[in-house]
């Protein structure tokens, strides 16, 4: 019983150290993306005012070519972006991933409960 309990502590230890080291490296991810969460948001210098304080967007480009006067011009939607693409397949493999640690996992309680 002594032994089982050693084993389960040990197992307990892993699992904690590895969902911490997890968070972290999240943390750390999410830092390097958004930056640090402590400093406030700064608004680009391109937005503009009105009298009653609300920001407006930024104005769009306002150049259209003849054609576009004269017909409208609808954009065609039968290619999957490159992003979407990229997404996808990192999804994937982060799901292969993360079903192959379970089992991992599984069969570690499995070993060191004996089932």
């Amino acid at each position: 019983m002594r032994r089982d309990s050693l084993r389960l502590l040990l197992l307990a230890g892993v699992v904690a150290f590895a969902v911490l080291y997890g968070m972290d490296l999240s943390s750390r991810g999410i830092n390097r993306v958004y930056g640090p969460l402590d400093e406030p948001v700064q608004t680009p210098q391109s937005r503009e005012i009105d009298e009653e304080g609300w920001t407006l967007p930024p104005r769009q480009n306002e150049r259209r070519t003849a054609v576009e006067d004269r017909y409208i011009v609808i954009p065609r939607q039968d290619s999957v972006p490159l992003i979407d693409r990229v997404s996808g397949a990192a999804a994937e493999t982060l799901h292969g991933i993360s079903s192959g640690g379970i089992r991992f996992i599984v069969s570690l309680f499995d070993k060191v409960t004996g089932t």
